[in-house]
């Protein structure tokens, strides 16, 4: 989502492992990212984040690279 000033809201999708049942569950969680002036980024478009200082109540990470959604270079669940 990029409906904040210079903060978007990223969406981080990972699988956890249920010991009982021996398979992975998918799981997400939404994060608040600071997303400096120099970077143009759209809805859809996979972006590389790094760990920095608070800066406000929820934001606790920058944009380092933004990856154009048209690109091939995702990772993600495309081939699961």
């Amino acid at each position: 989502s990029t409906k904040m000033n210079r903060t978007i809201i990223i969406r981080r999708d990972y699988l956890h492992f249920i010991k009982k049942y021996q398979r992975y569950e998918k799981r997400h969680k939404n994060i608040a990212v600071h997303l400096s002036p120099a970077f143009r980024c759209k809805e859809g478009d996979t972006v590389i984040v790094g760990q920095c200082r608070p800066l406000s109540k929820t934001v606790r990470f920058n944009v380092l690279k933004v990856i154009p959604a048209g690109s091939k270079a995702v990772k993600g669940f495309s081939s699961y």
